[in-house]
């Protein structure tokens, strides 16, 4: 079976792939100006690792909220319990290897993890809000 992409998922994965660009080059620049340590190992992955899993869950939660609208917000939960449990495990292998790099990589890891999960929540909300009509300013205050 061919999997066809839909012009939304398209843009999305065009801005998440800007995104991707972005937050390496800042990281670069970040980390070859200011901080102490110029270099730690698995910079870049990490910063792919992110990207990847966030591009994985935010195309799963497209396709619940195109199939099975009632079930988003169980899907969304969990996928996000999944991606922090996988975050965990491999910061924690991560720090068990590298030891001495264990500061930069865990605020590192932390920046991209925030930047990245913004990113996807705005498109998440972007996309409920245009394929449901539905936004806070169509709920009715309780007097």
């Amino acid at each position: 079976m061919i999997y066809k992409m839909t012009t939304k998922k398209k843009r999305f994965f065009f801005f998440a792939a800007v995104m991707l660009a972005i937050v390496i080059s800042v990281s670069q620049i970040f980390f070859s100006t200011i901080f102490e340590t110029k270099e730690f190992p698995f910079r870049i992955i990490s910063i792919c690792v992110v990207w990847l899993a966030t591009c994985a869950s935010h195309f799963w939660v497209m396709k619940t909220i195109t199939e099975k609208p009632k079930a988003f917000v169980r899907v969304f939960m969990l996928q996000t319990t999944i991606k922090l449990l996988l975050y965990m495990v491999y910061i924690m292998a991560y720090l068990m290897i590298y030891r001495q790099h264990g500061v930069p990589f865990t605020v590192h890891f932390l920046i991209t993890y925030f930047v990245f999960v913004f990113f996807e929540v705005l498109s998440i909300l972007k996309f409920v809000r245009n394929n449901t009509g539905h936004t806070s300013r169509n709920v009715k205050k309780s007097k």
